[in-house]
């Protein structure tokens, strides 16, 4: 068998079996077997991708608006703010659930890259939460903020703490969605490039700093002159965040692929590697979530 028949069959199995309803028959063979694909055979992948967006499977999976606005990136990128409030559940651009459009949409929004991001936002409210116990008047700084929507799984946020939220993005439309969903909260939006604070043009005093989506697409001299310039943020007792999606994570093949979302992707070890230059550097803790799609660098200032 080729090559190109092995990916054609697969196409071929995975839309019949959508053409006869059996979504998440579909959805299980069809995840797994690109990831494989992916993870064993990274110089062939290219070729699959390419077979595979040939078929007729693609427009299928395109019924998904999760799935057709990662690939076509209206705001020039896959990973937007928009498409993190499909995975919180958030946004009002449900399609129909019997169609099968919404069908699919039941699935890639509940896949454990979902979970995962899901996950992501509840450390960053527990985040800001322990910055709040610490000082009530806590500075947060977001870098890549999106539309913050960590604030609003707060408790800090509910009871009314003073907390300023220092979001920085390059998306203005982000930001002043952040600002309209979080009216109650101090925010100060600073539409910048990411590039300013790497090279220290753009700097903050903060009680937490945190990047939750960035690292995915920084390379490792990018990513570690950050983390040095997070931990320089720092007041003392202050904490810092990284999370970045690992290589092998299941969604990694399906991402690639069908929504062309692709990232720079490392393991725990790797992220422990990126503290390399801060101070103290063994006092970063990392650690994989229960999904096996982010890892986490987490590091605290001594007091």
């Amino acid at each position: 068998m080729t090559t190109i028949d092995s990916t054609v069959q697969l196409a071929d199995e995975v839309l019949a079996l959508f053409e006869a309803q059996r979504d998440w028959d579909a959805a299980n063979r069809l995840w797994p077997a690109l990831r494989s694909w992916r993870l064993a055979d990274p110089l062939g992948w290219p070729d699959r991708v390419t077979e595979l967006r040939a078929h007729p499977l693609l427009a299928h999976l395109h019924a998904c608006p999760f799935t057709h606005r990662a690939f076509h990136k209206p705001r020039g990128y896959a990973g937007d703010a928009v498409m993190l409030d499909h995975m919180y559940g958030l946004t009002l651009a449900f399609p129909h659930p019997a169609s099968p459009g919404g069908r699919l949409y039941a699935y890639t929004t509940n896949s454990p890259a979902a979970q995962a991001v899901r996950a992501r936002r509840s450390r960053l409210a527990a985040l800001i939460d322990r910055a709040a116990a610490r000082r009530p008047d806590a500075r947060i700084v977001a870098l890549a903020a999106g539309h913050g929507r960590e604030l609003g799984q707060s408790e800090a946020v509910r009871r009314g703490d003073p907390i300023t939220f220092v979001a920085v993005d390059q998306d203005p439309e982000s930001l002043g969605e952040l600002g309209r969903s979080y009216p109650d909260v101090q925010v100060e939006p600073v539409t910048g490039d990411i590039r300013d604070v790497i090279t220290g043009d753009l700097t903050f005093e903060a009680d937490v700093v945190y990047a939750a989506g960035l690292f995915d697409y920084l390379p490792d001299s990018a990513a570690r002159r950050l983390t040095t310039r997070m931990a320089q943020m720092l007041r003392p007792g202050g904490e810092m965040l990284i999370a970045n999606f690992v290589p092998d994570c299941p969604d990694i093949g399906f991402m690639e692929a069908c929504m062309d979302w692709r990232l720079i992707t490392r393991t725990e070890e790797q992220v422990r590697a990126l503290f390399v230059d801060v101070p103290e550097p063994d006092r970063v803790v990392t650690d994989q979530d229960g999904y096996g799609t982010v890892a986490y660098g987490l590091w605290s200032r001594p007091t």
